[in-house]
């Protein structure tokens, strides 16, 4: 369980997206305390969906459902999730997301309270936050090691606005021209480069289910 959920949320904390975010939070006025805030909205949405998802909906499902609900299957299903994702994206054009004018124009205010309120909506139930909860459910520990890991993939998925918050205590402009260099090297990457990596994790996790069926 453990690698794999490590390996999900390191590719959800190198989505565009969310880095652009810390960029943003990063040049607004009173930077740290914007990390902050935008850290504890994200915090407070994905540990409790988390735990909602893992405590209360996990143990009412069907008995059926419960019988077939184990972490090879769950590691399969998402491996060729990842390998479709890779296909598809290889095989399509798309334009980068973008953030729309009036965000943009939000964003540029100093309200700690947007910024708490972004986090929030950045943690918002995605479908690869779905399946790293399913893997956690799937491995049917005992509450603590599932608390532990559900608090793990947040700690980790939030690492690039974590090291950041800590990093502009120390050098202030490094750090927002390290995070800006680092967004522009993603957002720079090419569509079939991601493709590849996708396709790699896919099989992985195809791998690792099938082994331990």
């Amino acid at each position: 369980m453990w690698i794999t959920l490590l390996v999900m949320a390191v590719a959800v904390s190198l989505e565009p997206f969310r880095i652009g975010m810390s960029v943003v939070m990063l040049n607004r006025p009173r930077p740290h305390l914007q990390l902050a805030a935008f850290l504890c909205g994200g915090f407070l949405m994905g540990l409790s969906v988390g735990a909602v998802v893992l405590f209360f909906l996990e143990s009412r499902l069907p008995a059926w459902a419960s019988a077939h609900f184990n972490l090879p299957t769950v590691q399969i299903a998402i491996g060729v999730l990842a390998l479709l994702a890779a296909l598809l994206l290889a095989v399509t054009k798309g334009k980068d997301r973008e953030v729309p004018a009036w965000l943009s124009r939000l964003l540029d205010g100093q309200s700690l309270w947007v910024a708490g309120v972004a986090g929030l909506g950045i943690a918002l139930p995605s479908v690869d936050y779905l399946a790293a909860l399913a893997v956690i459910a799937a491995a049917q520990a005992e509450a603590d090691v599932r608390m532990g890991a559900l608090v793990t993939f947040n700690v980790v998925a939030f690492s690039l606005v974590e090291v950041p918050l800590l990093a502009y205590l120390i050098a202030p402009q490094r750090t927002r021209t390290a995070m800006s260099n680092l967004h522009n090297w993603i957002r720079a990457r090419q569509r079939h480069e991601v493709a590849g990596l996708l396709a790699v994790v896919g099989v992985v996790l195809v791998a690792a289910g099938w082994v331990g069926i």
